[in-house]
C-alpha cells in the first residue's frame, strides 16, 4: 500500500471532535497537519478566538512533549473557556486560519436515494467532528459516466448512482463551517451527505467556497474518482 504523505511540514491544523473541563480546558481530536508543541499560540476557528497549548497528551494519556500529523491528541488550553468551543471547531495556526464558509460548490455521488434530488432538497453534512444541515441551492452539471465530463446545461434532477456538482449552502443556526481544498487537507475537504436514512457521498472538485464574513469565492477541493 501506498504510504500516506503526512503534512508535518505545513502550519497547524486539527478539528475538535470533542471537549470537557478537567483543570481546565481539553480538545482531543486528530492532527490533520503541522506539529503542536506546549506553549504554541494558537487559533480556535470559526471564533478567532485565541489561546495557548499548556499541555499536549498522546494516546497513552501521559504528557508529552510535542506531537505531529496523523496523531491522536488531548490538548489542554489556556485563555478560552470550554463552554466557547464546539465539536467541528478547527484549532489552526494564526499563519494559516482554515476556511470559514457559507456556501460552496462541489462534486457529489448519490449512493442511494428513495426519491430523485432537485434544487432546494435538504440533508445532514457530516464533515470531520462537524454535522451541520445544508440545502442544494443550484444543481449546475451532470457528470458524464466513464468520463466524467461536465455537461452544458444544468440537469433538472439526479438520481441514484448519478454524479453532479453542485451548489451548496448552510442552512442549519451555525451559518458557516470550517472546510478545507482536498488537496490541501483530505480531511477536512471531503464529507458525507445523509438524508434521514439515506446515504449522499460526497467530495469536492473544481469548486468554490463563499466565505460568510469576507464574501468572496475562494477555492474549495479537489478529489479522487
Amino acid at each position: 500500500m501506498k504510504t500516506l504523505e503526512r503534512k508535518v511540514n505545513a502550519p497547524f491544523m486539527m478539528s475538535v471532535n470533542g471537549k470537557y473541563r478537567d483543570m481546565g480546558t481539553i480538545i482531543e481530536g486528530k492532527i490533520e497537519a503541522g506539529v503542536v508543541k506546549k506553549g504554541m499560540s494558537l487559533v480556535m476557528m470559526p471564533n478567532r478566538d485565541k489561546t495557548e497549548i499548556s499541555a499536549v497528551y498522546g494516546e497513552t494519556e501521559e504528557e508529552v512533549p510535542a506531537a505531529q500529523c496523523g496523531d491522536q491528541v488531548r490538548l489542554r488550553l489556556r485563555g478560552i473557556e470550554e463552554e466557547d468551543i464546539l465539536p467541528g471547531f478547527v484549532l489552526c495556526s494564526p499563519k494559516r486560519l482554515v476556511h470559514c464558509v457559507s456556501a460552496f460548490e462541489a462534486q457529489i455521488r448519490v449512493l442511494e436515494l428513495k426519491s430523485i434530488l432537485t434544487a432546494g432538497f435538504n440533508c445532514v453534512m457530516h464533515v470531520h467532528a462537524a454535522i451541520e444541515e445544508v440545502t442544494f441551492s443550484a444543481l449546475l452539471h451532470k457528470l458524464q459516466k466513464g468520463t466524467g465530463r461536465k455537461s452544458k446545461v444544468p440537469p433538472s434532477h439526479a438520481k441514484r448512482g448519478d454524479s453532479i456538482v453542485a451548489r451548496m449552502e448552510l442552512t442549519g443556526g451555525a451559518g458557516n463551517v470550517c472546510v478545507e481544498k482536498f488537496e490541501d487537507y483530505p480531511q477536512l475537504g471531503r464529507f458525507t451527505l445523509r438524508d434521514q436514512v439515506s446515504l449522499l457521498q460526497m467530495t469536492s472538485e473544481n469548486t468554490t467556497l463563499t466565505d460568510r464574513k469576507r464574501a468572496k469565492l475562494l477555492p474549495l477541493a479537489r478529489s479522487p474518482s
